[in-house]
């Protein structure tokens, strides 16, 4: 089916559950390294809060990025919240297992996090300079646009 909900994944044998902590990622000033950090601090985090806590819309991106590539376990469920012009949306929440946090903290994961905040934070610091070309880029871009090569001018040519 294209359009099938998302099922709740349910360990058939969760004693048997394997709870080692993945690694973490060397970079820390990433998106990926705050939304680790985050889950690692019990957080809870769901696709809007993401917005504003971590500054991305792809949260999803990032969990797939998390599990694939670093090895962490992330649990997760579809919930339903409602939203200001009244309707019931489903929306999706993920958490590391506390077992899985517990081993992380103990394997030394509180200087990484710590060091996390630390690099984000600096990174915060040059949100000005990073809008500012960023409206040069996309200023660039829309001269670019409207301006289509295969389009003649007034006189026959090429533009």
């Amino acid at each position: 089916m294209k359009n099938a909900r998302p099922q709740d994944s349910e360990p058939s044998a969760p004693d048997k559950r394997d709870y080692t902590p993945g690694t973490l990622p060397k970079c820390r000033n990433t998106v990926t390294a705050a939304v680790l950090a985050g889950l690692l601090e019990s957080n809870y985090p769901t696709g809007l809060e993401a917005v504003f806590k971590a500054s991305t819309t792809r949260l999803a991106a990032v969990i797939y990025y998390l599990e694939h590539k670093y090895g962490w376990c992330i649990d997760r469920r579809d919930i339903a919240t409602g939203t200001r012009d009244g309707r019931i949306a489903e929306i999706v929440v993920y958490w590391l297992p506390q077992a899985t946090i517990a081993k992380a903290f103990e394997a030394g994961a509180r200087p990484w996090i710590d060091g996390v905040k630390v690099a984000r934070a600096e990174r915060r610091k040059h949100a000005d300079k990073s809008k500012t070309a960023a409206e040069k880029m996309n200023a660039a871009i829309k001269y670019f646009k409207s301006h289509d090569p295969r389009q003649p001018d007034l006189w026959g040519g090429a533009s």
